[in-house]
């Protein structure tokens, strides 16, 4: 919708050329378009000076001609093509430019019948297909100053009025994209380089980079490169944001990256939740195992930035919550007894919001092998989706064992054990309904 807008917007400026100035002898295209003549010329509603650095032409017959010529816009070279009739009556223009988003586009059009110094027509963008397109105009600058007293023509204030009219129409935000320089893992004190960028149908204003919620560069265009010596150990993550002329905001993707203390490697690290999937009415179990040639000197826990839990050994556990929601990120790093330290990255699990009133399962380990019980752990899948992980619990010291805050559905309980041993859970699984409130009594026998 837009694009047909700024079409019939640039459209009724070559009309209202036509229509409105005085009319007088057509001049030769080769005249029009002279080596050194200079333009502003507008694709889309981004605007800059246009050059002809000139080029070659030849008759057609009659009064006919065409012309090759190369030229530059906003810095960047390109080329045109001019041809008219045998009659000079029509002088049909095609510019290939490219604009500073780097898109390449074809601009097709006219000289306006009855002057020398406007010409417009359509835009065409090769990469987008040929159904997209759009609208361009031109106009050549006066060689003589216009005096303070004289009026300005009547084209400036509609090109002054479309534009305005263009900027306030103007609602798609940029497109943007960031890129780190390499691969995502550094080592203190090696260079980052990041390269943002932006597309936008009208123009990019600025793009500004950031690495963890700190402005880091701002760039009044369509590209920005940043660089630094990182001496912050640890995970990081870079996002950029551009804004176009019309004040529409975009944002890339969040990159994470990760600064390493030492080129030394540090531990492997293995990590899990439970429940795997926790409600806002669960407490979380958060489990870390690492392992290294050396040994495992320490391993920390952090939950939503805060270290809340460190082992001096090679497994650690943290139980938290319950959480309100509607996300929490962990992360584990560890230690290894040569000075090796590994970073994990932030992991996020949503939290499911649930309401007071759910279910609870609970039961207990009898028979002959009920001392064992403590050797054994019940597994719950569920609700509904008996092949879904939801939580692992054990049998306590008393043999009994407990799901809380459960939302309806069936749910499939299996027993296994901690080691090999002549004592089995008998039945070795069951299912059942979980409605409202408490069900209790689902029992295992151990024997």
């Amino acid at each position: 919708m837009k694009i047909r807008f700024l079409f019939l917007v640039f459209s009724a400026l070559l009309l209202v050329n036509t229509l409105c100035l005085p009319v007088q002898a057509k001049s030769m295209i080769y005249d029009i378009l002279g080596k050194g003549s200079e333009w502003t010329l507008n694709v889309d509603g981004e605007e800059g000076a246009l050059e002809l650095l000139g080029g070659s032409g030849a008759s057609t017959g009659g009064s006919g001609w065409r012309m090759n010529m190369e030229i530059r816009w906003q810095g960047v070279n390109g080329s045109l093509r001019a041809e008219t009739d045998n009659d000079n009556s029509q002088q049909r223009v095609v510019l290939a430019l490219q604009r500073q988003n780097g898109m390449a586009v074809t601009c097709e059009g006219y000289i306006a019948q009855e002057t020398d110094r406007f010409m417009a027509g359509i835009t065409r963008y090769p990469t987008l297909g040929k159904d997209t397109c759009g609208a361009w105009y031109a106009v050549k600058k006066q060689t003589t100053p216009v005096g303070p007293s004289r009026k300005p023509p009547l084209r400036t204030e509609i090109i002054k009025n479309a534009r305005r009219e263009i900027l306030s129409k103007d609602s798609e935000p940029p497109k943007v994209d960031i890129k780190i320089e390499g691969i995502l893992v550094f080592t203190l004190n090696d260079k980052i380089k990041i390269r943002a960028s932006a597309e936008d149908n009208v123009k990019i204003a600025q793009i500004t980079v950031y690495i963890d919620h700190q402005e880091m560069k701002t760039c009044q265009a369509w590209e920005c490169r940043y660089s630094e010596t990182l001496t912050q150990p640890g995970p990081h993550k870079c996002w950029a944001t551009a804004v176009d002329t019309a004040g529409n905001k975009g944002q890339s993707a969040i990159l994470e990256f990760m600064v390493q203390p030492t080129a030394k490697p540090g531990p492997s690290l293995n990590t899990k939740i439970q429940p795997y999937k926790p409600t806002s009415q669960d407490t979380v179990t958060f489990l870390a195992d690492a392992s290294h040639s050396s040994g495992v000197e320490s391993i920390t826990i952090y939950v939503n930035g805060q270290a809340v839990q460190t082992c001096n050994q090679n497994h650690c556990e943290y139980v938290g919550g319950p959480y309100g929601g509607p996300e929490i990120a962990w992360r584990v790093s560890a230690k290894s007894r040569d000075g090796g330290i590994t970073y994990g990255h932030d992991i996020t699990v949503p939290i499911t919001q649930k309401q007071a009133g759910y279910c609870s399962i609970s039961g207990k380990a009898y028979g002959s092998g009920a001392g064992l019980a403590r050797v054994f752990f019940v597994i719950l899948y569920g609700p509904d989706n008996l092949s879904l992980h939801r939580e692992t619990q054990p049998f306590g010291q008393d043999g009994i064992y407990s799901f809380t805050g459960l939302p309806a559905g069936k749910y499939k309980l299996v027993v296994d054990g901690k080691a090999d041993t002549t004592i089995g859970p008998h039945p070795a699984s069951r299912v059942v309904e979980c409605s409202s409130g408490p069900l209790d009594n689902i029992n295992f026998e151990l024997k």
